[in-house]
């Protein structure tokens, strides 16, 4: 379930509202003049939201043909490490 409230009115309750996001996993949504401005969400489903959010980027990368190299001397410059002598 979700609701919709605005700012002003969201104060009067904000206990209430984040307990309602908390342990009834509900969506609450802040609106600011009419539009949204912030929504309260339980912490899990955020880091599920996140979670799933990375893996798509993963798999994003992954997919065929767009997956990009940094040659081991890039690499190593960019980690300010000096190139290695060969012996």
């Amino acid at each position: 379930m979700s609701d919709t409230l605005p700012i002003a009115e969201a104060r009067a309750h904000f206990d209430s509202l984040v307990l309602r996001a908390s342990s009834a996993r509900e969506r609450i949504t802040l609106t600011d003049h009419g539009r949204p401005a912030a929504v309260l969400i339980n912490p899990q489903e955020l880091a599920e939201l996140e979670d799933a959010l990375a893996l798509a980027q993963y798999q994003a990368r992954q997919a065929p043909g767009t997956v990009e190299t940094v040659p081991h001397d890039q690499v190593r410059a960019r980690l300010g490490l000096a190139r290695r002598r060969r012996t």
